[in-house]
């Protein structure tokens, strides 16, 4: 029986690293994407928000790692939950450890950066900041295509 829960947990925890390595990828999709059409944006008033919207991308990114590295550390606990060894338990405690320290790092960096740009930083906290900075930046988009060139 505890051979079949140590296969179990594996697989469990398998899928949780995958899911955590699907946030990452995501994230820094969407991160990439956001970052360079920013980049390549021709928007003058785009260009003089640049400093703010490119805050932004790294704030979202910075929480999408944070969230994957809690899913890795929860993937290792899980991996450790079945009859641990000592050799188990004191390599979890090492993962943990430097995870937990990334993680706080992270989040330093987070509230650093949120205290630069409030404004920024608490639209990227609210569920819909997603849509809220897309419609921004369309609305800025056609408010150029209406400007006179």
């Amino acid at each position: 029986m505890e051979e079949f829960l140590k296969i179990w947990t594996g697989y469990l925890a398998s899928g949780v690293e995958a899911v955590a390595g699907l946030l990452i990828a995501l994230a820094a999709l969407q991160a990439v994407v956001r970052g360079l059409w920013l980049f390549f944006s021709s928007n003058r008033e785009l260009r003089q928000k640049q400093e703010p919207l490119t805050e932004n991308i790294r704030l979202r990114l910075g929480r999408w790692l944070a969230l994957a590295l809690e899913f890795e550390l929860g993937a290792d606990i899980l991996r450790t939950a079945i009859a641990p060894t000592w050799a188990e338990i004191g390599q979890l405690a090492a993962i943990a450890a430097i995870r937990t320290g990334l993680n706080y790092f992270l989040q330093q960096e987070i509230d650093r950066a949120a205290s630069r740009h409030p404004d920024i930083a608490l639209q990227s906290q609210t569920p819909s900041a997603p849509a809220q900075l897309d419609a921004h930046l369309d609305a800025m988009s056609e408010k150029i295509k209406h400007e006179p060139h």
